[in-house]
């Protein structure tokens, strides 16, 4: 069974969409942080960076099958000052929650011909205002178009 860029874009931010307080943002994922005014506490976005056909001889399925680089971006308000490290490590928390949210709605849905979707890596940066911190997040889908 194919899975489309945009449901496999849509499946994950349903998952993000469920946790406590997340909300995802009306901003394009390239545009998502770039000013003060397209951020929010645990707004997030979820994006398809790139995408490379990956053969496998094994698949007897229609299409291609493709690897798809996925990336879920969000803010995590920080509070001045006297807040610091207890905010910092509540977004580390929450990042957390996110990574797991995306992973385990889809280990059963492996052989069912949708996808399957790996953690890649994490990546932290604190904006100049010390506002807000950005984790941007890495997946690995694989699906057949």
């Amino acid at each position: 069974m194919a899975e489309s860029f945009a449901r496999v874009r849509s499946q994950i931010a349903t998952k993000v969409d469920t946790l406590a307080g997340f909300r995802e943002s009306r901003m394009t994922p390239d545009y998502f942080g770039r000013t003060q005014e397209s951020l929010a506490h645990k707004s997030f976005v979820v994006g398809i960076a790139t995408t490379v056909a990956t053969g496998e001889r094994q698949r007897r399925s229609v299409g291609e099958y493709v690897n798809s680089q996925v990336v879920i971006t969000f803010a995590h308000r920080l509070r001045p000052l006297d807040a610091y490290p207890t905010d910092y490590d509540n977004a580390l928390t929450a990042e957390e929650l996110v990574i797991n949210a995306a992973l385990e709605s889809y280990t059963s849905d492996t052989g069912n011909g949708k996808f399957t979707i790996r953690y890649v890596a994490s990546t932290r940066t604190v904006t100049d205002s010390q506002e807000y911190i950005i984790i941007t997040i890495e997946f690995s889908v694989l699906h057949t178009l």
